[in-house]
């Protein structure tokens, strides 16, 4: 498994998705550690989506 010095959102985190363009802040509604998945709702884009919980530079975490 990959290690990360990149700190992990948690439930009600604001986190900016650094991997895809087309998505701005969103806000963690949930997190699944045994699937290492969480539940993220992008209000500009109007939807929820699920993304990869364990930060490996893919998100950043506005407010820990």
């Amino acid at each position: 498994m990959f290690s990360s010095k990149k700190s992990s959102a948690a439930k009600g985190s604001w986190i900016k998705d650094i991997y895809r363009k087309d998505r701005s802040l969103g806000i963690v509604i949930s997190v699944d550690e045994q699937t290492n998945m969480m539940l993220v709702r992008f209000p500009k884009g109007g939807n929820d989506t699920w993304v990869v919980w364990q930060n490996h530079g893919h998100y950043k975490v506005i407010n820990p």
